[in-house]
């Protein structure tokens, strides 16, 4: 979190609203995400899919599943048919089945189980037909994935509201597991960032909010039974006054020797090694993941001091933190899986500083809070793939901070949700994960948590699709394995005839993202054709679906099948392309029409590589 978030929060004490969580923003609403629907019978329009979800955010191999499925029948007590259909990609799995229920008028849930394949970093697509005398009177589609742990797949969320007493705290958390969210962190939970653990199960935090331990605590526990592990929260140098204070040996200072502070909130602290604030802080953080218990700690700084900051005294030290920063990360970890088995870590690295430094600790995912002058889509691209370049054995994580959506209403929201959707496209088409979703159907729009917004119904319905598309074709999106063409070779991978296709995200254009692993090429279009302006974070009017759209993408070997598929549409289900082949020398490429393209298409070619001799 960067120093505005601090600034944020204090502006909001002032006013005397610091313990509010539900600021002015879109709107909020409890209601669950409806009628994801689906096709009917012509004339049948008594029975309809109202939601359709597994009953966990993700799998362990070898875990039981089970789906589960509202329906509405408006008429008279039915008997119908359930199929369900697992997919891998586009090919139809074991694991389905096929039930016959009885369905009493109104509302009624079902919970039907289903085997998974026990190989971890999968992910799957969950097809359900209801036929009615063997003709399909509706259908709807869901996803899930079987993980050996979230890091393989860290679809990051967050909760940030903990009063006592809070009745949504099995809603919230359920509504979060619909997305996915197989991660999530527990923002600002804490009592003060010097002594995380409060001195009493109610207490008031630093900014001023009434908080409740037994409410995080319950929120931790239904994270844990939904599959979802729970991070807390912990900044890596941050003191209240009234512990700083006394403490200035522990302290940073400029080069003039004033200690760096935000305003009177707290005070920059030393985590040199062999400063007592170290062991302190470390210690405070072992204590929170043994006494919560958290499944893990995400670190934070506030993008300030980097290499300017001294110690105390007459004859001042010289730290730089880029140098501070890596052992301080492992030693955490350290300390957190010592105080409990299997803890994980991460590290907020603000600004991408240090990214070279901080990558390639034994933090378990690199995170990126995303600011100026990151600003355009090509950006988003850049700071993935470097991450990954520097720690390519494991994922990457950017904080994109949506602040169109924040207070948006009426004729701004269109604008700000096609920002949305478009940002967060480009993260997961070039591998990348995005923390965005919360409780409530809430997106972050700032970086101080609390101030997200909550999106409307509508627009929550278009992003469960988004993420059940990224959990669906994570194969193909997440392998580590995936190498994004740059330069030269992105330009040459992938041409698009009739408009105009560009491999830099350029404005006007529709761009191209050609990634290849063994065995697969894919491409990913994303809509920006009617936008002349590719900043991320700036509100944009809704896309205009491109058609026809003629391809020509380079295979480098015999193509054995081709399919897309989206999330823009109602069905998220994999459609076989034809597709033809010519050779020029020793390189394949294959030619395929897709018939359109809203915000963003995933095209995937299967491919027989050659064999080494």
């Amino acid at each position: 979190m960067t120093i505005l978030s601090r600034r944020t929060a204090l502006r909001r004490a002032a006013l005397g609203v610091a313990g509010i969580a539900h600021l002015p923003s879109i709107v909020r609403t409890q209601t669950d995400i409806q009628e994801l629907t689906v096709t009917h019978r012509p004339g049948d329009h008594q029975l309809a899919i109202e939601d359709l979800w597994p009953d966990r955010a993700s799998y362990t191999p070898r875990e039981p599943a089970a789906i589960h499925v509202a329906l509405t029948n408006k008429g008279s007590a039915r008997q119908v048919d359930l199929e369900l259909k697992l997919r891998h990609l586009e090919q139809k799995i074991s694991g389905g089945s096929s039930t016959v229920h009885t369905v009493p008028p109104g509302a009624s849930e079902l919970r039907l189980p289903i085997t998974l394949p026990h190989a971890g970093f999968q992910g799957y697509g969950v097809d359900l037909e209801v036929r009615d005398a063997g003709v399909v009177v509706a259908e709807a589609s869901t996803a899930l994935d079987v993980l050996d742990n979230w890091a393989q797949a860290p679809r990051y969320g967050f909760l940030s509201d903990f009063a006592a007493g809070d009745p949504l705290t099995a809603t919230s958390v359920h509504t979060l597991a619909r997305y996915h969210i197989n991660v999530v962190q527990f923002y600002d939970w804490m009592w003060r960032h010097y002594i995380l653990m409060p001195p009493s199960t109610e207490f008031v935090d630093g900014m001023g909010r009434a908080l409740s331990l037994q409410t995080v605590r319950a929120k931790v526990a239904a994270c844990r039974l939904l599959g979802m592990a729970a991070l807390g929260y912990a900044a890596v140098y941050g003191a209240e006054p009234e512990y700083a204070t006394k403490h200035p040996d522990e302290m940073l200072y400029d080069a003039s020797g004033k200690p760096y502070w935000i305003e009177n909130l707290f005070y920059i602290m030393n985590i040199h090694k062999g400063n007592p604030w170290r062991p302190k802080i470390l210690a405070e953080m072992a204590r929170a993941v043994r006494e919560v218990p958290f499944d893990g700690l995400h670190l934070d700084w506030y993008g300030f001091p980097k290499d300017n900051a001294f110690g105390p005294g007459p004859n001042p030290q010289a730290y730089d933190l880029s140098k501070d920063f890596p052992p301080f990360i492992d030693d955490a970890r350290k300390a957190v899986r010592h105080a409990r088995p299997g803890t994980r870590v991460i590290f907020n690295a603000v600004d991408n500083w240090p990214i070279e430094a901080v990558a390639p600790t034994t933090q378990d995912a690199v995170y990126i809070e995303v600011w100026p002058p990151y600003e355009y889509y090509s950006d988003l691209q850049s700071l993935i793939l470097e991450a990954r370049r520097l720690a390519p054995e494991k994922q990457v994580i950017l904080a994109a901070y949506l602040s169109p959506l924040l207070g948006a209403i009426d004729e701004k929201l269109p604008p700000a949700e096609t920002a949305t959707r478009l940002a967060s496209a480009a993260i997961w088409a070039n591998g990348g994960f995005h923390l965005l979703m919360g409780e409530n159907n809430g997106a972050l729009c700032d970086p101080y948590y609390p101030k997200y917004a909550t999106m409307m119904p509508d627009f929550a319905r278009v992003m469960r699709r988004y993420y059940d598309f990224v959990v669906r074709y994570e194969n193909v999106l997440s392998d580590r394995r995936l190498v994004t063409a740059r330069g030269h070779d992105a330009a040459t991978a992938a041409r698009v005839s009739g408009h105009h296709g560009s491999p830099d995200a350029l404005p006007g254009s529709v761009w191209t993202i050609w990634r290849s692993m063994p065995g697969i090429r894919t491409l990913s279009l994303i809509n920006l054709a009617g936008t002349d302006d590719v900043r991320w974070n700036v509100a944009k009017a809704p896309v205009r679906t491109t058609h026809n759209l003629t391809i020509d993408m380079h295979a480098g070997a015999h193509v054995t099948g081709v399919f897309i598929a989206d999330p823009d549409g109602n069905d998220p289900r994999p459609r076989q392309l034809a597709f033809q082949t010519h050779s020029t020398g020793a390189s394949t490429r294959i030619h395929v029409e897709i018939p359109r393209l809203d915000y963003w298409t995933l095209l995937v070619a299967r491919v027989e590589e050659a064999k080494s001799h």
